[in-house]
């Protein structure tokens, strides 16, 4: 399953969940389905970045230009495993590819999330509050 931390910007958080979510219906996908939901996660990463890079391009902090980097070859690794499946959607080089770009997007999204997106939580909250966000999460119990 995939994870996308909390930042405590409620437009982010929902944004990063139905991306973790879309990532987990294209990998449990099959036959036909798998081109919908490529097609669904790909409009709603195109959605969501272009978004973020707005406000990256306004930030103009050091950052920026790397995350924005990060956008797109999200975005053009989606593409070019689309254009495999949309010719061949059945053969095994596409359920390969599949599994790969869900693999390595499950592993992705937490870690740019964590890494990236925080920082502009922090300048969305900021702007809006005049302090950086607070998350609140329950701390396991320790063993015992």
């Amino acid at each position: 399953m995939t994870e996308a931390p909390a930042l405590g910007d409620p437009t982010l958080d929902a944004d990063h969940a139905k991306l973790a979510d879309l990532v987990d219906r294209l990998a449990a996908a099959k036959g036909a389905d798998v081109l919908a939901s490529l097609d669904a996660l790909q409009a709603h990463a195109s959605e969501h970045f272009a978004l973020e890079d707005q406000e990256l391009r306004q930030m103009r902090d050091g950052n920026a230009s790397c995350h924005l980097d990060e956008h797109a070859a999200v975005l053009k690794s989606m593409d070019e495993v689309r254009g495999i499946v949309a010719a061949g959607p059945d053969s095994t080089e596409s359920a390969h590819l599949v599994a790969r770009l869900t693999a390595e997007l499950r592993r992705w999204l937490p870690e740019h999330v964590t890494a990236m997106d925080a920082g502009v939580a922090h300048t969305r909250t900021r702007s809006r509050l005049g302090g950086a966000p607070v998350v609140l999460t329950r701390r396991s119990s320790p063993p015992g």
